[in-house]
Order: structure tokens, then C-alpha cells, then sequence
């Protein structure tokens, strides 16, 4: 009586454990899995196939106008070490793990500077829907040049009379420098001439002076001599 319910509590017990084996745990395929909650998709505004339904078919761009108008996806290389599975059962070894952490997106900045249209671009107007022709446009440009041109000719005119004018005005200041530097040598010469011969004077002056004393003393010793009476 006691070998059944051993046996059926056997039973159950299997039962039980084979359940628990046959269980599946459903595993990420993300190395690095990140709370949903941490998550967020990045709103990127597109337009729906039903407004560019009417546009013209426009021509594939090249990659340099494709590089300013929409950005390429942004790929992170991670450096994992040993990471052992949920189940704790299995290990990987350390690896590098790359994962697109952007996708290709439009660039809607503004452009910094404007670019050449190498195809057909929302916005531009083609050559010829233009407005004013290309040819109008080359030939105010060229008339624009040539008014500049002729302007300029007028100027350098003008410069090359002014130079002409100037260099006359040089030669004019030089030859009155030379005019002046020789009125000065000749009178710094007639001032050396003029104290020589105040010096020159000054001196027979001097000597006059002294020709004129002796004479006088001269005339009163003589006049002093015939006043005495000689000696017998």
C-alpha cells in the first residue's frame, strides 16, 4: 500500500522537472540590452509619398551633395570583456562589439555656406524656368566690367598726371635745396670776411691809437726841451 503514492509522488516529481526543462527563456539578441524605459526613438520628419507623388522625377545625387544634405549612420565600437550569458550557463570572451547608434538621417540644419546644385534640388530653379536668361546676366556682367574698366583707366589717367606733376615739384624743391645750400655757403663765407676785417680794422685801430700817443709824447717832450735855458 505504501509503494503507490511513492510511485506517484515519483510521477509528479518528473513531471515537474521536465516542465521546468522544457521552459524556454526568450534571450535579446542585443549584447547590450538597455532598459525600455531608457530607450527613445529619435522624431525625424519626413514627407509622405503622397506629396512628392506629383513632383518631376529628379536625377541620383553624387556622394558630395548627398554628404550636405543627409547624414550617413552613426556606428560605436564597444570593447566588451568576458560577458556571461542571462542563463549564467555560457561565457563569451572579450570582443569588440559595433552597434549602429544612429541611422541615416536628413541633415535639416541650415548650410553654412551655399553649395553648387549637381542635379535636380527642391528649391532651385532650373536654368531655363529662370526668370532672367543666363545670357542677359553675362552681358550686364560684362557691361558691369567694362564701365569698372573704363573707370579705372580714368584713375590711372589721373594718377599718371598727378606723378608727372609731382615729379616736377621734386626737381623744383631739389633745385631750390641746391639754391639754398649755396646761399648759405656764401654767406657763412661773407660772415667769416666780414669778422676778418673787423678784426682787421680793430687791430689798425689799435695801431693808429698808439701812433697817435707816441706823437703826442713825442710833440710835449720836444716842447719841454726848447722851454729850458742852458747851463753855463
Amino acid at each position: 500500500m505504501n509503494a503507490f503514492p511513492r510511485f506517484a509522488l515519483t510521477l509528479v516529481a518528473s513531471a515537474l522537472l521536465a516542465a521546468c526543462a522544457s521552459k524556454e527563456v526568450a534571450l535579446s539578441d542585443d549584447p547590450l540590452v538597455f532598459p525600455e524605459e531608457e530607450q527613445e526613438t529619435a522624431y525625424i520628419p519626413t514627407y509622405s509619398k503622397t506629396v512628392v507623388a506629383g513632383w518631376p522625377k529628379g536625377r541620383a545625387l553624387d556622394p558630395h551633395d548627398s554628404s550636405r544634405v543627409r547624414l550617413g549612420e552613426e556606428v560605436h565600437a564597444y570593447h566588451v570583456g568576458r560577458l556571461p550569458s542571462r542563463d549564467r550557463r555560457e561565457m563569451h570572451e572579450a570582443h569588440t562589439v559595433y552597434r549602429v547608434e544612429q541611422d541615416a538621417r536628413w541633415d535639416t540644419r541650415l548650410p553654412a555656406t551655399p553649395m553648387d546644385s549637381r542635379g535636380v534640388v527642391l528649391g532651385i530653379v532650373e536654368p531655363s524656368r529662370a526668370q532672367v536668361p543666363d545670357s542677359v546676366i553675362i552681358e550686364q556682367e560684362r557691361q558691369s566690367l567694362v564701365a569698372k574698366t573704363q573707370a579705372l583707366q580714368v584713375t590711372m589717367t589721373k594718377l599718371s598726371v598727378l606723378q608727372k606733376e609731382l615729379e616736377k615739384k621734386r626737381l623744383a624743391f631739389d633745385e631750390t635745396e641746391k639754391q639754398a645750400k649755396e646761399i648759405e655757403a656764401y654767406l657763412a663765407k661773407t660772415i667769416q670776411e666780414r669778422d676778418e676785417a673787423k678784426t682787421l680794422l680793430n687791430q689798425t685801430k689799435a695801431k693808429l691809437e698808439e701812433l697817435e700817443e707816441n706823437e703826442r709824447l713825442r710833440v710835449r717832450s720836444s716842447s719841454q726841451g726848447f722851454g729850458k735855458t742852458p747851463k753855463k
